[in-house]
């Protein structure tokens, strides 16, 4: 029968003996390993000059603030030619506000303008239980209990002590601002008048009573020039000695009622 057109052709024989010579994967890959990588867009490395300027500016400002900064320093002050003299012997104690001792110590009571409380608590603006300095310390050191008068109106209640609590500094500091404060106008308290008094009552634990701060000796600063004491009308010092010489002089003229 003649070669049907529709038959396939037959198989080379050189075919037949190696059927699979299709190209291998890795040689079609073959010619990409060949070209070189495309640099990625923005990574070229700097120009030259442009390392030198950097360098440059770097120099300069090592130099510019190694002069105008000293050893860079957090306190460019003490780097001045001339540094302050360093103090010697022991630092300076803080100053104590009486202020502050009075808002965190009295106010609550006396209130902060030192009115008081009516009834409860006795008004510290021109009594003589302020004006007499060695009468304030003491009742500031150990307290006072008892029935008092203080501008006509009588409180009888029980001031604490607090001499185991603050310091001669912070009694004296607290006194001289309510001394100083408000209508009054009274000379100032000194820690040197405290720790004498101080030393003059040692070993007392009992508050004191009216009678007691009344007696002469108790209205006193030991060893100070006490010209604090409660001055009447005359100027005489003490509000006993005062009443004494009033009565002497005038033996039926009443005597001054107790601030």
């Amino acid at each position: 029968m003649a070669d049907d057109p529709s038959s396939p052709p037959e198989p080379d024989p050189e075919q037949r003996s190696a059927p699979d010579r299709s190209p291998e994967p890795i040689d079609m890959l073959r010619p990409l390993f060949r070209e070189e990588p495309l640099p990625p867009e923005g990574g070229e490395p700097p120009k030259m000059w442009l390392w030198i300027l950097i360098f440059g500016v770097l120099l300069f400002s090592t130099f510019y603030l190694g002069a105008y900064m000293g050893d860079f320093s957090p306190d460019p002050w003490l780097q001045s030619p001339e540094p302050v003299a360093q103090r010697t012997g022991p630092p300076e104690p803080e100053p104590v506000s009486g202020a502050q001792v009075y808002s965190a110590r009295c106010a609550s009571c006396h209130q902060s303008n030192g009115q008081g409380i009516s009834g409860a608590f006795p008004t510290l603006i021109g009594t003589r239980w302020v004006e007499n300095k060695g009468q304030v310390i003491r009742i500031l050191l150990h307290g006072l209990q008892g029935e008092i008068e203080v501008q006509g109106a009588t409180y009888n209640g029980n001031m604490p002590a607090w001499g185991s609590t603050l310091s001669d500094k912070e009694i004296a500091a607290v006194i001289t601002h309510i001394r100083q404060s408000w209508d009054n106008d009274y000379g100032e308290v000194t820690p040197d008048e405290v720790a004498s008094v101080r030393a003059a009552t040692e070993g007392r634990s009992d508050t004191w009573s009216p009678e007691e701060l009344k007696a002469s000796e108790n209205q006193t600063v030991p060893g100070g020039n006490d010209d604090t004491a409660a001055r009447g009308p005359s100027g005489a010092v003490g509000p006993a000695l005062y009443d004494r010489l009033v009565a002497q002089a005038s033996p039926n003229r009443m005597p001054a009622p107790a601030r």
